[in-house]
């Protein structure tokens, strides 16, 4: 199924007239060497494109999803220790620690009981 410009062209004196390629023919022939060693420049260069591309690519926790995670983190504090670092998360995202909780975070008084939210 060659184009007969093909077939004409492998007819006529030039092309019979090359010379083989002068290259051993170790060099002409590709072997498992050669494959492996252009799979691994592959792997190679796919690890680098991804090592640019991850932070571009990495999903980003939404605000709110964040601030569950690190709430969820707190629970098996003490009331007196968790008190404290929900202050301090509260004023990381821009908060004022309400009145009614002040007494238990810098007096030392009982810390409130909490309300049950139910989900």
């Amino acid at each position: 199924m060659t184009p007969q410009i093909v077939q004409d062209l492998h007819k006529t004196q030039i092309v019979q007239d090359l010379h083989p390629p002068r290259l051993p023919l170790d060099y002409v022939q590709l072997g498992a060497g050669e494959v492996l060693a252009a799979l691994g420049l592959g792997l190679l260069a796919a690890l680098a494109l991804m090592a640019l591309l991850r932070p571009a690519l990495h999903r980003r926790r939404r605000p709110a999803e964040a601030l569950e995670a690190a709430l969820a983190a707190l629970r098996p504090l003490p009331p007196q220790d968790r008190l404290l670092a929900q202050a301090a998360l509260l004023a990381r995202y821009g908060g004022t620690v309400p009145e009614g909780l002040r007494p238990a975070l810098y007096a030392g008084a009982p810390v409130p009981k909490a309300p049950s939210w139910s989900r």
